[in-house]
């Protein structure tokens, strides 16, 4: 980014927001320049694809969410009129919808076991890459495109109890385990929605899709609130037009504009963008409201100068310490939640210059 460009970021920004404090304002509050969500975005982009690359280089596998996580930003980006190698994003989403590709294992494990073992990978997978990759890519598990087989092998893997498992390192994170598992179910259903592009039309429904859908929303009918900004947002996600969830998760935001991933402890850049990305999905016409206001405002205040943002482990045994793969996921959520609220709000935005 040259030097100019960032000049006349750092200007629209402090013209859009009062980065000196946040004082409570009489007046209506104004939408915030449209350069502004993509500005902070834009400056986070070559981090997800530097360490999503090194993590592919070193560890060989797609894991549930390093490589879903840049793939879904980067595809947002892209959407956004924003400058990524499309090329290299062409080839990284074709090559992670192979599933011997899922873990280290390779195809040493068998199809069904690695699948079994991801179900979070094919979600996130089926909800990062845009509609149109149903037709462009194949899935290695056989002749069916990607779209259909992963739903096939998401099908094929759901719970007796109605659930999806957790699966990976989220059954080590610091809550409950049952809410583990509801929020593995409720991404599951949100990827198993058709896709809205012509080329998915085609594509039969699985006759097992509606009593799967039955069977987890008879699970889900029996969860208790919970503790986690993923939870609240993923609820929201799935009954866009209720309400009192949009106002639930409006009511876990701190202060500064932030939301935890968990819900009771400090803010961050995941639980933030988490938020943004429901808010932004679940408004008939999403306004610029006081409350995202402060959202990107906070976002923008705590982006490091690479563009990443500190956010602490999700896993109990790391004690709240900031790790890779938080930071990295953080990072990926928070550029996925100002892109769609940029995009949502319908704003033309001018295209960056590259530098």
């Amino acid at each position: 980014m040259n030097a100019a460009y960032r000049l006349a970021v750092l200007a629209m920004i402090a013209g859009s927001f009062q980065l000196h404090g946040i004082a409570a304002d009489p007046t209506p509050p104004q939408a915030p320049a449209s350069s502004v969500p993509k500005a902070i975005a834009a400056r986070s982009l070559s981090f997800l694809q530097e360490k999503g690359q090194a993590w592919i280089d070193d560890r060989s596998c797609v894991s549930c969410h390093q490589v879903p996580s840049m793939l879904w930003s980067l595809h947002r980006a892209a959407q956004s009129g924003l400058p990524v190698d499309v090329k290299y994003l062409d080839e990284t989403s074709k090559w992670s919808v192979d599933w011997k590709n899922w873990n280290q294992s390779g195809a040493k494990d068998g199809l069904q076991k690695v699948a079994a073992a991801n179900t979070a990978t094919m979600a996130f997978l089926l909800l990062a890459l845009p509609p149109e990759y149903s037709a462009q890519a194949d899935s290695s598990s056989g002749s069916q495109p990607w779209v259909e087989a992963l739903r096939a092998l998401l099908l094929d893997h759901q719970q007796k109890d109605g659930s999806w498992k957790a699966g990976g390192q989220l059954p080590l994170s610091k809550r409950p385990a049952r809410e583990n598992d509801e929020v593995a179910t409720m991404w599951v259903l949100l990827a198993l929605k058709p896709k809205s592009a012509p080329e998915a039309v085609n594509i039969p429904p699985d006759p097992r899709l509606a009593t799967a859908q039955d069977r987890a929303h008879t699970f889900l009918a029996t969860a208790a609130s919970g503790q986690s900004t993923e939870w609240h947002a993923t609820r929201l996600l799935l009954h866009p037009q209720d309400e009192s969830l949009r106002e639930a998760l409006l009511k876990l935001q701190h202060p500064d504009g932030s939301w935890g991933w968990l819900a009771a402890e400090p803010g961050d850049a995941y639980g933030t963008g988490l938020a943004l990305y429901a808010l932004a999905k679940c408004q008939p016409k999403p306004v610029a409201s006081e409350a995202v206001q402060r959202a990107i405002r906070y976002l923008n205040d705590t982006q490091k100068p690479d563009g990443s943002w500190l956010v602490p482990s999700t896993r109990g045994r790391d004690k709240n310490k900031p790790i890779p793969t938080s930071i990295y996921w953080g990072t990926a959520w928070a550029v996925v939640g100002l892109l769609e609220w940029d995009a949502a709000t319908q704003i033309a935005v001018a295209p960056v210059p590259q530098g």
